[in-house]
Protein backbone atom coordinates (compact mmCIF):
# COMPACT_ATOMS: atom_id res chain seq x y z
CA UNK A 1 0.00 0.00 0.00
CA UNK A 2 1.07 3.48 -0.78
CA UNK A 3 -0.87 6.61 0.05
CA UNK A 4 -4.23 7.61 -1.33
CA UNK A 5 -4.82 9.84 -4.34
CA UNK A 6 -7.97 11.42 -2.94
CA UNK A 7 -9.12 11.91 0.67
CA UNK A 8 -10.10 8.51 2.03
CA UNK A 9 -10.70 6.94 -1.42
CA UNK A 10 -7.46 5.03 -0.87
CA UNK A 11 -6.97 6.24 2.65
CA UNK A 12 -4.07 4.65 4.37
CA UNK A 13 -4.22 6.13 7.87
CA UNK A 14 -5.51 2.89 9.32
CA UNK A 15 -2.46 0.88 8.46
CA UNK A 16 -3.78 -2.13 10.32
CA UNK A 17 -5.91 -2.66 7.25
CA UNK A 18 -4.54 -0.74 4.31
CA UNK A 19 -0.92 -1.53 5.11
CA UNK A 20 -1.43 -5.17 5.99
CA UNK A 21 -3.57 -5.87 2.96
CA UNK A 22 -0.97 -6.25 0.22
CA UNK A 23 -3.38 -5.70 -2.64
CA UNK A 24 -3.50 -1.96 -1.92
CA UNK A 25 0.22 -1.29 -2.30
CA UNK A 26 -0.15 0.40 -5.66
CA UNK A 27 -1.01 4.11 -5.54
CA UNK A 28 1.61 6.71 -6.62
CA UNK A 29 3.89 8.38 -4.09
CA UNK A 30 2.63 11.82 -3.11
CA UNK A 31 4.80 13.12 -0.24
CA UNK A 32 8.21 12.16 1.08
CA UNK A 33 9.65 12.12 4.57
CA UNK A 34 12.93 10.82 5.99
CA UNK A 35 11.91 11.09 9.63
CA UNK A 36 11.66 7.33 10.06
CA UNK A 37 15.14 6.10 9.16
CA UNK A 38 15.61 2.36 9.78
CA UNK A 39 17.33 1.39 13.01
CA UNK A 40 20.02 -1.29 13.28
CA UNK A 41 18.18 -3.80 15.44
CA UNK A 42 16.90 -7.30 15.21
CA UNK A 43 13.25 -8.24 15.54
CA UNK A 44 13.88 -9.74 18.99
CA UNK A 45 15.57 -6.57 20.21
CA UNK A 46 12.86 -4.31 18.80
CA UNK A 47 9.92 -6.11 20.37
CA UNK A 48 11.55 -5.87 23.78
CA UNK A 49 10.86 -2.14 23.69
CA UNK A 50 7.35 -0.99 24.66
CA UNK A 51 6.75 0.71 21.30
CA UNK A 52 8.08 -2.24 19.29
CA UNK A 53 5.97 -4.71 21.24
CA UNK A 54 2.94 -2.45 20.82
CA UNK A 55 3.23 -2.31 17.03
CA UNK A 56 3.95 -6.03 16.65
CA UNK A 57 0.85 -6.75 18.72
CA UNK A 58 -1.15 -4.33 16.59
CA UNK A 59 -0.05 -6.05 13.40
CA UNK A 60 -0.72 -9.51 14.79
CA UNK A 61 -4.19 -8.49 15.94
CA UNK A 62 -5.03 -6.99 12.57
CA UNK A 63 -3.88 -10.03 10.62
CA UNK A 64 -5.77 -12.27 13.01
CA UNK A 65 -8.99 -10.42 12.21
CA UNK A 66 -8.36 -10.23 8.47
CA UNK A 67 -7.48 -13.92 8.18
CA UNK A 68 -10.42 -15.17 10.25
CA UNK A 69 -12.91 -16.60 7.78
CA UNK A 70 -15.31 -17.68 10.53
CA UNK A 71 -16.63 -14.21 11.33
CA UNK A 72 -19.02 -12.02 9.36
CA UNK A 73 -18.13 -8.76 7.66
CA UNK A 74 -20.00 -6.88 10.38
CA UNK A 75 -18.07 -8.68 13.12
CA UNK A 76 -14.80 -8.01 11.31
CA UNK A 77 -15.58 -4.31 11.00
CA UNK A 78 -16.52 -4.12 14.67
CA UNK A 79 -13.22 -5.74 15.66
CA UNK A 80 -11.28 -3.28 13.54
CA UNK A 81 -13.16 -0.39 15.08
CA UNK A 82 -11.94 -1.56 18.47
CA UNK A 83 -8.36 -1.86 17.16
CA UNK A 84 -8.62 1.64 15.72
CA UNK A 85 -9.94 3.18 18.92
CA UNK A 86 -7.48 1.28 21.09
CA UNK A 87 -4.30 1.75 19.06
CA UNK A 88 -4.55 5.03 17.12
CA UNK A 89 -4.48 8.56 18.56
CA UNK A 90 -7.28 9.78 16.31
CA UNK A 91 -7.55 13.17 17.97
CA UNK A 92 -3.90 13.97 17.29
CA UNK A 93 -4.12 12.69 13.72
CA UNK A 94 -7.40 14.44 12.98
CA UNK A 95 -6.25 17.79 14.31
CA UNK A 96 -2.96 17.60 12.42
CA UNK A 97 -4.73 16.79 9.15
CA UNK A 98 -6.75 20.03 9.14
CA UNK A 99 -4.07 22.22 10.76
CA UNK A 100 -5.15 25.72 11.78
CA UNK A 101 -8.67 25.08 10.56
CA UNK A 102 -9.24 23.11 13.75
CA UNK A 103 -8.81 26.23 15.88
CA UNK A 104 -11.11 28.25 13.62
CA UNK A 105 -13.88 25.64 13.79
CA UNK A 106 -16.67 25.79 16.35
CA UNK A 107 -16.91 23.06 19.00
CA UNK A 108 -19.86 21.62 17.07
CA UNK A 109 -17.86 21.54 13.83
CA UNK A 110 -14.91 19.95 15.60
CA UNK A 111 -17.14 17.21 16.99
CA UNK A 112 -18.79 16.62 13.61
CA UNK A 113 -15.40 16.47 11.88
CA UNK A 114 -13.96 13.93 14.32
CA UNK A 115 -17.06 11.73 14.08
CA UNK A 116 -16.83 11.80 10.28
CA UNK A 117 -13.08 11.24 10.39
CA UNK A 118 -13.40 8.03 12.41
CA UNK A 119 -16.39 6.82 10.40
CA UNK A 120 -14.54 7.32 7.12
CA UNK A 121 -11.47 5.49 8.36
CA UNK A 122 -13.66 2.52 9.23
CA UNK A 123 -15.54 2.72 5.92
CA UNK A 124 -12.31 2.98 3.93
CA UNK A 125 -10.99 -0.37 5.12
CA UNK A 126 -14.28 -2.15 5.68
CA UNK A 127 -14.70 -3.02 2.00
CA UNK A 128 -11.07 -4.10 1.60
CA UNK A 129 -10.57 -6.67 4.32
CA UNK A 130 -11.30 -9.59 2.01
CA UNK A 131 -8.18 -8.76 -0.03
CA UNK A 132 -5.83 -10.44 2.43
CA UNK A 133 -3.77 -13.13 0.67
CA UNK A 134 -1.24 -14.22 3.28
CA UNK A 135 0.89 -11.14 3.91
CA UNK A 136 3.12 -11.22 6.99
CA UNK A 137 4.01 -8.44 9.42
CA UNK A 138 7.32 -8.11 11.30
CA UNK A 139 8.72 -5.30 13.43
CA UNK A 140 12.38 -4.77 12.52
CA UNK A 141 13.47 -1.87 14.70
CA UNK A 142 12.44 0.72 17.27
CA UNK A 143 13.99 3.95 18.55
CA UNK A 144 13.04 6.88 20.74
CA UNK A 145 12.61 10.20 18.96
CA UNK A 146 11.87 12.12 22.16
CA UNK A 147 10.59 11.37 25.62
CA UNK A 148 7.10 10.78 24.23
CA UNK A 149 7.55 9.88 20.56
CA UNK A 150 8.98 6.69 19.06
CA UNK A 151 9.64 5.36 15.57
CA UNK A 152 8.98 1.68 14.96
CA UNK A 153 10.22 0.11 11.72
CA UNK A 154 8.43 -2.85 10.18
CA UNK A 155 8.03 -4.86 7.00
CA UNK A 156 5.11 -6.38 5.15
CA UNK A 157 6.17 -9.64 3.53
CA UNK A 158 4.31 -10.94 0.49
CA UNK A 159 3.41 -14.56 -0.27
CA UNK A 160 4.83 -14.28 -3.80
CA UNK A 161 8.31 -13.62 -2.39
CA UNK A 162 8.54 -10.07 -3.75
CA UNK A 163 10.49 -7.35 -1.96
CA UNK A 164 8.95 -6.56 1.45
CA UNK A 165 7.16 -3.24 1.86
CA UNK A 166 8.73 -0.95 4.45
CA UNK A 167 6.34 0.57 6.99
CA UNK A 168 7.41 2.96 9.75
CA UNK A 169 5.12 3.91 12.58
CA UNK A 170 5.25 7.08 14.66
CA UNK A 171 4.00 6.22 18.14
CA UNK A 172 3.26 8.69 20.93
CA UNK A 173 3.03 8.02 24.65
CA UNK A 174 0.19 10.16 25.94
CA UNK A 175 -0.74 9.75 29.60
CA UNK A 176 1.06 6.38 29.72
CA UNK A 177 -0.91 5.06 26.73
CA UNK A 178 0.76 4.36 23.39
CA UNK A 179 -1.02 5.41 20.20
CA UNK A 180 -0.12 5.62 16.51
CA UNK A 181 -0.01 9.20 15.21
CA UNK A 182 1.44 8.59 11.72
CA UNK A 183 2.32 5.81 9.32
CA UNK A 184 5.16 6.18 6.81
CA UNK A 185 4.89 3.80 3.84
CA UNK A 186 8.05 3.49 1.73
CA UNK A 187 9.11 6.98 2.87
CA UNK A 188 5.66 8.54 2.41
CA UNK A 189 3.97 10.14 5.43
CA UNK A 190 0.29 9.34 5.23
CA UNK A 191 -0.75 12.10 7.63
CA UNK A 192 1.17 14.70 5.60
CA UNK A 193 -0.46 13.45 2.40
CA UNK A 194 -3.92 13.60 3.96
CA UNK A 195 -3.20 17.08 5.31
CA UNK A 196 -2.27 18.32 1.83
CA UNK A 197 -5.45 16.91 0.33
CA UNK A 198 -7.74 18.29 3.01
CA UNK A 199 -6.00 21.68 2.82
CA UNK A 200 -6.83 21.81 -0.90
CA UNK A 201 -10.51 21.10 -0.17
CA UNK A 202 -10.63 23.75 2.55
CA UNK A 203 -8.91 26.30 0.30
CA UNK A 204 -11.39 25.66 -2.52
CA UNK A 205 -14.13 26.47 -0.03
CA UNK A 206 -12.84 29.84 1.10
CA UNK A 207 -10.80 28.53 4.00
CA UNK A 208 -13.90 27.24 5.79
CA UNK A 209 -14.35 23.75 7.20
CA UNK A 210 -17.94 23.48 5.96
CA UNK A 211 -16.88 22.41 2.47
CA UNK A 212 -14.70 19.66 3.92
CA UNK A 213 -17.52 18.43 6.16
CA UNK A 214 -19.85 18.31 3.15
CA UNK A 215 -17.33 16.27 1.17
CA UNK A 216 -16.82 13.88 4.09
CA UNK A 217 -20.58 13.36 4.40
CA UNK A 218 -20.74 12.61 0.67
CA UNK A 219 -17.90 10.11 0.94
CA UNK A 220 -19.53 8.40 3.90
CA UNK A 221 -22.74 8.08 1.89
CA UNK A 222 -20.81 6.79 -1.13
CA UNK A 223 -21.45 9.93 -3.13
CA UNK A 224 -19.17 12.45 -4.75
CA UNK A 225 -15.51 12.41 -3.81
CA UNK A 226 -15.04 16.12 -3.59
CA UNK A 227 -16.85 19.29 -2.68
CA UNK A 228 -16.89 22.24 -5.02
Amino acid sequence: MRPMLRPFSRMAFLAVSLVLVGGLLAAPVAAQTDDAAPSAQTHDQAIKTPAGKFIQSLGDRAIGVIANKNISQTQRTDKFRLILQDSFDLMTIGRFVIGRTWNAATPEQQKEYMNLFEALVIKSYGDRLTLYTGEGFTVTGARAESEKDFIVNSQITHPDGSTPTTIDWRVRNRNNKLGVIDVVVEGVSLSVTQRQEYAAVIQRNGGQIDGLLTMMHQQLQGGAEGAN
